[in-house]
């Protein structure tokens, strides 16, 4: 049975409550701390965010699996996230609905420039991530790459486990945010984490739901979550309006929208295989997991 969801973004003691139709979506989960220091005036905000140069965890909330129905013995297997991060990241030009708005991002998102520098040399691609195991995700394998002064970065987690349909647990990952610099007219940065969940049930295909600002070549609208939405966790960065007032030339300042591209999309957001013996870790289709039947899901 269809049924009408509440979801919550909590920022300290607040909550903010967004009634969608069918289920609920993926979502993220503010803690009441970060060591770059969580703005007191975003629990009574619209949407939470964090100050910019933040540094600490942010939790990415797991509601639900694969399922339009309720108490259907269905399991998320996998969940892969891809981060905004190397050199291939870009802005675009969606940016976040207003609450109690169906989150409709149509048309379809357009990729402006890129991020990781932009064209003023500035690089809006996050630096740090270190994600962490959950109960029910035990293991979480970071698949690397490179960022854009040549280091090694995660350019997507895989959490691996075994998480019970109509179940909540907060994936937790520690992350640093670029500082917006003084000099622009930036005043808020929100980085969208396109993500998927790889589920199973017993005797049956597996299947996947995702999380995207909308398709790409392997991500079709059938694949986009469980009501087709355009849609992807998020963390807002907000500039320190006190600390850094925006140039005179600014008017009210300008709202950056940072995603992976669409071909990073592609390469990154497949589940992943690992090896019994070594404990290798290889991404794999998406077709190839919808062409298993129960059995783990997750080793070779």
């Amino acid at each position: 049975m269809k049924k009408t969801m509440l979801f919550k973004l909590f920022t300290g003691g607040a909550t903010a409550l967004l009634v969608m139709s069918a289920h609920a979506h993926m979502f993220t989960n503010f803690p009441t701390y970060d060591r770059g220091g969580l703005y007191e005036e975003s629990k009574k905000a619209e949407w939470p965010y964090y100050v910019d140069g933040a540094f600490g965890p942010v939790r990415f909330n797991v509601q639900h699996a694969c399922s339009h129905n309720e108490g259907e013995p269905v399991s998320t297997r996998q969940v892969i996230m891809v981060m905004p991060t190397g050199t291939t990241v870009k802005k675009v030009s969606t940016k976040l609905p207003a609450p109690w708005e169906y989150p409709n991002f149509d048309p379809p998102y357009q990729e402006v420039e890129n991020a990781s520098p932009d064209a003023t040399g500035f690089d809006w691609a996050m630096q740090f991530i270190k994600p962490h195991a959950h109960a029910a995700f035990n293991r979480v394998y970071p698949i690397q790459g490179k960022s854009a002064t040549g280091e090694t970065i995660p350019r997507a987690l895989a959490w691996v486990g075994d998480h019970p349909n109509d179940n909540d647990a907060d994936l937790t990952s520690t992350m640093f945010f670029p500082e917006i610099p003084e000099s622009s007219c930036v005043k808020e940065v929100q980085y969208f984490f396109p993500t998927a969940q790889f589920c199973s049930t017993r005797g049956q295909p597996n299947t996947v739901t995702g999380w995207l600002l909308g398709v790409t070549n392997n991500w079709t609208k059938d694949r986009l979550g469980e009501t087709h939405v355009q849609w992807a966790p998020t963390v807002s960065i907000m500039r320190d309006l006190e600390k850094k007032p925006l140039p005179s030339n600014c008017a009210s300042g300008e709202i950056l929208g940072i995603y992976p591209s669409r071909e990073d999309i592609d390469q990154y957001l497949k589940p992943v295989s690992v090896n019994k013996k070594d404990g290798t870790v290889k991404q794999q289709s998406i077709e190839w997991w919808l062409k298993q039947r129960h059995k783990n899901g997750n080793d070779d």
